[in-house]
């Protein structure tokens, strides 16, 4: 078996491996860069000109025969899997051949064809065969196993993949403190011993000694600040981080808030409630309204989704309703809905939530909202926990599973594996690695 990591071995972003043996070869993500070359965040619309070939001779995408649509000399990949819908691991699928087949998750189809309807995104997802937890399959001679896993992501999945008498375990992005630790917990009780190889993500590494707080510590802290908080409360976290959202509509609800989402939003939820019980705009959670920006619905419409837009017409909040009701107001925004939320009356000292990443912060597309928050009088709070593996939960899974080796991915560090206590074996991207 032949393992070569197109990126990810020295890098957080553009998640993209390939694995060969001598009846089949697959390649599991295919995620579009966080960042550049010179280290600035990355932008695909610097690229819009550019066509797949010319991509992949910028080191774009990832130089893989037989994979993109443009390909018809090289024999054809058996499979592509997509670990979750994040798009540092499936945003540049677009350019992947329709015929190949696609493995994902019922949940992560959804998100990723949303994504595709609500952004500039394109990449629904074709041909896609769905994930079940624990049951295997077959690929191009391989056995694939995926594993339910805990992260920020919603229907996120570590794969074991196995031929010709070896065994790799792709650990995907996850985390134990979120609200699906159970599913981390059955994939280190169901999983196979001394594998050949463990590729790990190691995102953390590098972030010094990060306070890990579990998501019910999360809602427990922003139910304190709604309670502390007499004015509106403004929420700016992911709309695709479904454990985030739950917790705050949990603290919307002990505090007697109404929870506001955006049309976005209340559509994630909604196309994800099959899955599990999420609060959606439905008739079972009163306290769930939904509110229509401005930008966004021209876009839909321009886009030619009005059915979408209609679908929660009868749960709308306008902008006046939330100004006389904002003392009981947790609304979502985003930086694309300051020209709306700047027109609600009485927001001056209330609280402006902030729950992702803080190095978001410091891009200049913050610039503006927090120079608002500034002007508005809000009071600004960050609450926030990572949707990645802490370092002690990395080890746990390494004495838990006990490979024979560990291939760093989806980090920075890759020389502070060490910390693991185990063979780690770092490769450089583009690197073949055989077991």
């Amino acid at each position: 078996m032949l393992i070569k990591i197109h990126r990810g071995a020295n890098e957080i972003g553009g998640s993209c491996i390939e694995i060969e043996h001598e009846e089949g070869r697959i390649v599991v993500d295919i995620g579009m860069p966080l960042y550049d070359h010179d280290g600035q965040k990355f932008d695909m619309t610097k690229y819009q000109s550019s066509e797949g070939p010319e991509l992949v001779k910028q080191g774009i995408l990832p130089d893989i025969p037989g994979f993109y649509s443009w390909d018809t000399t090289n024999k054809p990949v058996d499979g592509v899997l997509i670990s979750h819908a994040h798009m540092d691991h499936y945003g540049l699928y677009r350019f992947v051949n329709n015929d190949i087949s696609c493995y994902a998750g019922a949940g992560t189809k959804k998100l990723i064809d949303l994504t595709a309807a609500f952004t500039p995104y394109s990449g629904a997802v074709k041909n896609c065969a769905f994930l079940q937890s624990g049951v295997p399959f077959f690929c191009g001679g391989f056995s694939i196993t995926p594993y339910l896993m805990d992260h920020s992501a919603f229907d996120a999945y570590a794969f074991l993949i196995e031929a010709q008498g070896k065994k790799v375990i792709y650990s995907g992005d996850f985390r134990e403190h979120g609200r699906k630790a159970k599913a981390f917990y059955w994939f280190l009780h169901n999983a196979p011993r001394n594998v050949d190889a463990l590729l790990l993500e190691g995102t953390v590494f590098g972030r010094g000694e990060e306070v890990i707080k579990t998501e019910t510590d999360i809602e427990k802290e922003i139910t304190v600040l709604l309670r502390n908080t007499t004015g509106i409360a403004f929420i700016y976290t992911s709309g695709q981080n479904i454990d985030r959202l739950v917790s705050f509509y949990k603290a919307a609800c002990r505090t007697n808030r109404l929870f506001v989402i955006d049309v976005y939003t209340a559509t994630i939820l909604d196309e994800l409630k099959e899955f599990a019980a999420l609060p959606h705009a439905g008739a079972r959670f009163k306290n769930v309204k939904v509110f229509y920006p401005e930008w966004l619905c021209r876009r839909m419409i321009r886009e030619g989704h009005e059915e979408i837009l209609a679908k929660y017409r009868n749960r709308e909040i306008k902008i006046e309703e939330i100004g006389d009701k904002a003392d009981r107001i947790v609304m979502m925004t985003r930086a694309s809905m300051l020209k709306d939320i700047d027109q609600i009356a009485k927001i001056d000292g209330g609280a402006f939530i902030y729950s992702m990443w803080s190095g978001y912060l410091q891009e200049k597309s913050m610039e503006t909202m927090l120079e608002w928050i500034r002007k508005s009088n809000l009071a600004f709070h960050s609450v926030h926990t990572s949707g990645h593996a802490s370092i002690s939960t990395l080890k746990k899974v390494v004495d838990s599973l006990k490979p024979q080796r560990i291939i760093p991915i989806h980090t920075f560090y890759p020389e502070q594996y060490a910390a693991l206590g185990a063979n780690v074996e770092a490769v450089a991207d583009g690197d073949f690695l055989k077991l």
